[in-house]
């Protein structure tokens, strides 16, 4: 057991699901016990049944992370779609953030509806996010579930596995330009996996200091398949998730790079590129949670 890899371990401990409609319970608890009764970024009385719910639940594709051992929900996200059919016609962060954008082509609000979408409200329960001998959970304990140093060691990887899963949707789906609220010390975090998030926004304070990003959906699968350290997850993930592989990333839409010299006038370097700050932790540290 020790030997062996941390995606073997994640196998046997976590699964990944995809969720719809109205099969959203286990997510929406989970997110009221890590966004509003552990960081307080919403208020318990807009909470009615423990559930944190929004207006963009129902037009959004979900994936729940849950814990084979207990049947806990361990983690979560969401990928927030504005087809032409669609009732609400922007972004959630289009409608929070706009004033925030750099004057650039490679924002939401000036791209093709059916082409974007926004990974949001990813969060990790507190119980995974902790290691031994840290604070106990609002929940109790870590030492309640009595989880063994083999599922421990997995923790790292469960909020880079909800990325992936995001990233799969979009393909799936067909969302070419995939949008971010994050903290930019995450981006740097992720970067190193290489999920290449570039800043497309200034920094706001948003449930905590964020700003917009940008991915290309199908470069990013592309970039994971070929990782040394993330392909064996990614091929785990998808058969879990979709049930079946993707496509080959031909049939998605035509590539589209950032336009050569062209410069963002919010930070005066080139298209594509961001003066981002010296690394930091998060302002809270890295929680694995992102509106």
């Amino acid at each position: 057991m020790e030997n062996d890899s941390v995606v073997s371990a994640f196998k046997r401990y976590f699964e990944l699901s995809k969720r719809v409609g109205q099969d959203l319970e286990d997510i929406q608890h989970l997110r009221y016990q890590v966004y509003c009764k552990e960081f307080g970024f919403e208020r318990e009385e807009d909470c009615p049944g423990h559930k944190e719910v929004d207006e963009y639940d129902t037009q959004a594709w979900h994936c729940l992370l849950e814990h084979k051992p207990s049947g806990m929900a361990a983690g979560c996200v969401r990928v927030v779609h504005v087809d032409t059919h669609d009732p609400i016609g922007q972004l959630p962060m289009e409608r929070h953030c706009v004033d925030s954008f750099f004057d650039s082509d490679w924002r939401p609000d000036r791209l093709d509806r059916d082409s974007i979408c926004e990974v949001s409200r990813l969060a990790v329960h507190g119980m995974f996010r902790r290691r031994n001998g840290e604070a106990a959970t609002p929940i109790g304990d870590i030492e309640a579930l009595k989880l063994s140093p083999d599922q421990i060691r997995v923790f790292p990887i469960l909020a880079v596995s909800l990325f992936v899963a995001a990233t799969l949707l979009c393909v799936h789906y067909r969302k070419q330009h995939a949008f971010a609220m994050m903290e930019p010390a995450l981006a740097r975090i992720l970067r190193h996996t290489g999920l290449e998030f570039t800043q497309v926004g200034e920094v706001v304070h948003y449930h905590g200091k964020r700003a917009a990003f940008y991915i290309d959906s199908g470069e990013a699968h592309e970039s994971i398949r070929r990782s040394s350290a993330l392909s064996e997850l990614c091929g785990y993930v998808e058969s879990t998730l979709l049930r079946g592989p993707l496509p080959q990333p031909a049939v998605m839409p035509a590539k589209t790079a950032w336009p050569r010299g062209v410069v963002m006038p919010a930070t005066g370097l080139p298209a594509g590129r961001t003066r981002i700050p010296p690394p930091t932790a998060p302002e809270n540290g890295y929680h694995g949670l992102m509106r």
